[in-house]
């Protein structure tokens, strides 16, 4: 890829015009895009919780940096069994994947099973999870989004000593071949006269000259080699958001995919792949073709998760709730055809909403309710949800809409990144309250969680960070799976009002966890502010 070609991506990826930076700031730049432009932003791992046959497990798959690569899947049964082995496949094989590998027990971590699975294709992938013990044997496909997510960094420290011993390498060459010409075929104790000595000088010389020549050439190659992976990097579709006024009835959010990979996508006889993968239709998740996520640029302010409508897959429309002005970073998940699912990221400003828009905003609401007070805000989606109001740094506990409260069991525990986070909760309805949690979205909750700096995004379920219907898509299942990330339910609500997220945060940073659950017909939400420092030691394998 040339120096233009290099120069027309930062521009589309940053929109800046005309930057001027300098090789090593553009290779910075391109390696910070792929990182942050994954399926999930910054947050690469699969996740799942959930049954396997007859089987309860706990299933974490360490996506590889580059592809190929080796994936680490870890297991964690939570009854005996005899054996656990695993294998992958891209989504559209259907012969000749290699026999499964072997599970085997992890020494400092006990009740978990480990292995490590090449993945060989970029784009949509399955980790099939097989047990076996008493209960017999059960099976469970985990979905991967395997991509090249950033460009490995060589070690500073070891590229200073690779050069001083290439230099000492190059200079011993030499000289060796200096003495060749010069001493080499005389008699032992005979001095070299000067022709000899001018001779060895111009050998040491065309020597050198070789040398320069070989490692230019290998220069010019690597680079080469290095432009095309950074021109395979992953890269998702481009987007653009904005807000249109709907006059009397509030604003609308307008979230478009600009990218003619995904505009013209239907003028090709197959959809055309970037970076390993091929943008092909949408479908529906949880029942919502998109989720999007309006949140606060400061991370943790204000919150909105809205489900917008579309007719044509470009534009997607969904009615504002009256959100306070300000910055705004904007996160839409969505799925393709072939199990790849990615986030798609944009940022907007917002103005100050109505003052009769803004008087209904005084605590979280769902769709066509307001919040506790003024007139009622109607919403795209019955399932549409928002929050506002900064929220307290250290609190354990948050209170509903309702009145009930969400606890957080694992607030007090420490938050270490690249270890499985505490995401437990437990819901208490106030005094006289009897309702229980009810199927939000096929789920009993659904959680967002953001770093404050919006490298970090991720939607997750209690079944863990997979989508359920690539999971049924890269099954073969026929029928629905929502029954599986199902806790018991009694008269269409839960027996038992707690929730557990599996996941554990990629890197260290200040967090908000958004936790949203329906009650009573209502969609409610509450956050939770956590501080999560580097790892110094890993009690679950990455």
């Amino acid at each position: 890829m040339n120096q233009r070609r290099i120069a027309a991506i930062e521009q589309v990826a940053i929109g800046l015009p005309k930057p001027r930076v300098g090789r090593l700031a553009r290779v910075v730049l391109l390696a910070t895009i792929a990182l942050v432009c994954s399926a999930h932003i910054g947050s690469p791992d699969a996740w799942y919780s959930g049954p396997a046959g007859p089987y309860q497990v706990v299933v974490h798959v360490k996506a590889p940096a580059v592809v190929p690569g080796i994936a680490v899947v870890s297991i964690k049964p939570e009854s005996a069994v005899d054996t656990i082995t695993a294998f992958v496949n891209k989504y559209d094989a259907v012969a000749g994947g290699p026999p499964p590998d072997v599970a085997t027990p992890v020494a400092n971590n006990p009740g978990w099973y480990r292995t490590e699975l090449w993945v060989m294709d970029p784009g949509s992938n399955s980790v099939t999870v097989s047990l076996r013990g008493a209960k017999g044997a059960g099976t469970v496909v985990i979905p991967l989004v395997a991509v090249a997510a950033r460009r490995l960094q060589f070690n500073g420290a070891l590229s200073a000593l690779l050069i001083a011993a290439a230099l000492i390498l190059v200079a011993g060459l030499l000289t060796l071949v200096g003495a060749a010409v010069r001493e080499s075929v005389l008699p032992p104790g005979t001095i070299p006269d000067p022709t000899r000595q001018k001779r060895a000088r111009f050998a040491i010389i065309r020597g050198a000259v070789v040398i320069v020549v070989v490692v230019t050439g290998f220069g010019a190659w690597w680079r080469a080699e290095d432009a095309m992976f950074a021109e395979s990097l992953f890269k998702p579709l481009r987007v653009a958001a904005r807000t249109e006024a709907l006059g009397s009835d509030g604003t609308q959010l307008v979230f478009t995919i600009t990218d003619s990979v995904w505009t013209q996508r239907n003028r090709a006889r197959r959809s055309r792949p970037r970076g390993g993968s091929e943008f092909t239709n949408l479908l529906d998740d949880h029942g919502k073709l998109m989720h999007l996520f309006v949140i606060a640029e400061d991370g943790r302010s204000n919150f909105a998760h809205l489900h917008p409508t579309t007719t044509d897959s470009v534009s997607f429309t969904s009615v504002l709730p009256p959100l306070p002005a300000g910055r705004y970073r904007v996160f839409a998940d969505v799925l393709h055809a072939t199990g790849f699912t990615q986030t798609l990221a944009a940022t907007i400003s917002l103005d100050a909403p109505s003052a009769e828009g803004s008087a209904s905003a005084s605590a979280s609401a769902s769709a066509t309710t307001s919040a506790t007070k003024g007139t009622p805000v109607a919403l795209t989606d019955a399932d549409d949800a928002w929050v506002t109001g900064l929220l307290a740094d250290t609190a354990a506990v948050a209170t509903l809409a309702d009145g009930a409260t969400v606890q957080w069991l694992g607030a007090a525990a420490p938050h270490i990144a690249g270890e499985e986070a505490e995401l437990r909760f437990v819901i208490t309805p106030s005094a006289g309250d009897t309702a229980r949690l009810e199927p939000y979205l096929g789920m009993l909750g659904h959680a967002a969680v953001v770093r404050d700096d919006g490298a970090v995004f991720i939607h997750l379920h209690p079944m863990g960070t997979v989508s359920l219907a690539a999971q049924t898509l890269l099954s073969r299942a026929r029928a629905s799976t929502h029954d599986m990330s199902m806790p018991p339910l009694r008269n269409g609500v839960a027996v038992d009002d707690s929730l557990h997220f599996p996941y554990a945060f990629p890197e260290p940073g200040n967090y908000t966890v958004w936790v949203q659950v329906k009650r009573l017909g209502r969609v409610q939400t509450s956050a939770f502010r956590v501080a999560v420092v580097p790892a110094t030691s890993r009690t679950v394998p990455r």
